[in-house]
């Protein structure tokens, strides 16, 4: 078995107090491209790893003062060698043994007498696998910082276009005011439209603020009045839902449950204008609250159309819409509520009930019971 070329010049640590072992193993890695390192004791193999940062380490687990398990445990609990790759060596081929090298954080293991086909094959695969790793970890960094560029550029434009959007919107609602006589009705019916587009795109501009504003903020849980949220939503849902003639079905207690009080309102007056805009004809809701271990589990249940299983793939995807025929929107209702349960500690989803409509749901921490004095 040859070596890769990109593992050529990967630097290995060997540790084992027999200076045969050493040699043997050493000679036969030397041959394969490895750059080596030798120690004979647990205390030199700390302070090698610390210094060199190897790529990996074969580490024998009977040694005299200080054993491989102990040097393990040392290393992983060091932050500047806790990545690096432990392969143990060891003569006991015991289960027990290797559970806790496992525990300790050893990604395998080698029985002597050392087959050196075998050593090879376990030293390239960790290697190439730390390698993988590594890579996608940059990636994953470098990602995470486009993403919380791209976030900090979407909250400046948005931001940016919430005064020119209001003096618009506003200058057009004192047209749509002007006399019969000043406007004909083509002109005002024309102000009217451009009015209410501009409202919408004004919604859009406010969804964006607050996706961007949950992605950067640190926020502090505390415990929700519930029902004084779900109120306000209905509230301001009013006219929505006194136009559609809906009917809202609320449980008579809510449990305690762990949040932010701005966004988990944000959260059911999207939920509740979701169920609004796609239930039934009237729509029928019933809005619940249950304990389910340490989350408590809200949901909103409609009586709309059941969602296809792609749609249910789809609903907390921003900027997607599902039946664009039934409602107007811009489709970052359910996005914004993805991304404030999850920044809060819950989760959320959608269920199909049979022909009876949508259950949407979502979890937040519970508030942990009291221990007994």
């Amino acid at each position: 078995m040859s070596l890769p070329t990109e593992l050529h010049g990967a630097t290995v640590l060997i540790v084992d107090d027999r200076p045969q072992n050493l040699r043997l193993i050493s000679d036969f890695l030397a041959e394969q491209g490895f750059d080596l390192m030798l120690t004979r004791s647990g205390e030199h193999a700390l302070e090698k790893a610390r210094l060199a940062r190897p790529d990996l380490v074969l580490l024998d687990v009977r040694m005299p003062i200080m054993d491989g398990f102990e040097v393990c445990r040392r290393m992983k609990a060091d932050p500047l060698t806790a990545e690096v790759p432990v392969i143990f060596m060891t003569a006991i081929d015991d289960t027990a043994h290797k559970v806790e090298g496992f525990r300790l954080g050893a990604v395998d293991y080698v029985t002597k007498p050392i087959q050196r086909e075998e050593l090879l094959a376990r030293i390239q695969h960790h290697l190439q696998l730390n390698r993988l790793q590594k890579e996608l970890t940059v990636k994953t960094q470098a990602l995470a910082q486009k993403n919380a560029e791209l976030e900090v550029y979407a909250h400046t434009i948005a931001h940016s276009l919430k005064t020119p959007l209001a003096a618009a919107s506003r200058f057009l609602e004192i047209l749509c005011k002007f006399k019969s006589d000043d406007l004909s009705s083509e002109q005002r019916h024309l102000a009217q439209q451009a009015h209410d587009t501009l409202a919408m795109t004004g919604e859009v501009v406010d969804a964006l603020l607050l996706l961007s504003t949950v992605a950067q903020q640190h926020v502090e849980l505390k415990p929700l009045d519930t029902g004084s949220l779900v109120r306000q939503a209905l509230s301001q849902l009013g006219e929505v839902l006194a136009h559609q003639r809906g009917d809202v079905k609320l449980p008579q207690t809510w449990p305690q449950a762990l949040g932010y009080a701005p966004w988990v309102g944000e959260v059911w007056a999207n939920l509740l204008s979701n169920a609004l805009k796609y239930g039934g004809s009237p729509p029928r809701l019933v809005i619940g609250g249950t304990p389910d271990g340490p989350q408590v589990r809200f949901s909103v249940r409609d009586n709309g159309q059941p969602l296809s299983e792609d749609e249910q793939k789809r609903v907390f995807t921003p900027f997607t819409r599902l039946q664009q025929e039934r409602a107007a929107g811009h489709g970052l209702g359910l996005a914004t509520v993805q991304r404030i349960v999850s920044k809060l500690g819950g989760t959320v989803g959608v269920t199909v009930r049979s022909a009876e409509g949508n259950e949407f749901f979502f979890t937040l921490p519970a508030i942990p019971a009291r221990a007994p004095d």
